[in-house]
């Protein structure tokens, strides 16, 4: 890897980093790209080179996120302690979250949940399929839809109320909910 390609890693790794210390601090809406330039020790052309503006890097780092989550949740762990996995991660990242998603109310993370937990919810689904459990419907994508807009709207809830309950407790809830599923 040559000096400039090193270079301008490093510059992409600064910004982002930047947003993540500015989001332990902030909500999303009140960070500017000078927040940003100033945290990173950056100048405005070089955020500029790397993102169109702070949304664009803000959707690269969800992005991130997803890919994190989906590895977490594609692995061969049982299904109880891969949601756990998942709402540890969430509540180690609390000043992030709750900043860039419940202070903000965005639709982003719920997408970004919604998404990831529907890629877990088809791989169970379709192995219950293939050794002929009984289903409430034949159709995977309503099944898909109400699974993981259940977990999306309990971990939501979650955070809204500040994590009043332990993770445990809540993957013991949504194992009870669902457990049927992978037992």
């Amino acid at each position: 890897m040559s000096e400039e390609d090193i270079r301008i890693t490093k510059s992409r790794e600064a910004i982002v980093k930047a947003m993540e210390t500015l989001l332990e601090q902030k909500p999303f809406r009140k960070i500017t790209v000078n927040d940003l330039c100033r945290t990173a020790v950056v100048g405005r052309t070089t955020f500029y080179a790397h993102f169109e503006d702070k949304y664009k890097l803000i959707s690269y780092i969800l992005q991130q996120e997803q890919q994190g989550l989906e590895t977490i949740l594609l692995s061969d762990s049982p299904p109880e302690e891969l949601i756990l996995e998942v709402l540890l991660d969430i509540r180690g990242n609390k000043k992030l979250y709750h900043n860039l998603f419940v202070a903000e109310a965005s639709d982003e993370l719920e997408k970004l949940l919604q998404d990831t937990f529907t890629s877990f919810f088809t791989n169970i689904l379709t192995v219950c399929q293939a050794e002929g459990v009984q289903l409430a419907s034949s159709s995977l994508p309503p099944l898909l839809a109400f699974y993981s807009s259940g977990v999306v709207g309990m971990i939501m809830w979650w955070m809204e109320t500040d994590f009043s309950m332990p993770p445990e407790e809540v993957t013991s809830c949504l194992s009870n909910l669902f457990g049927f599923l992978w037992k």
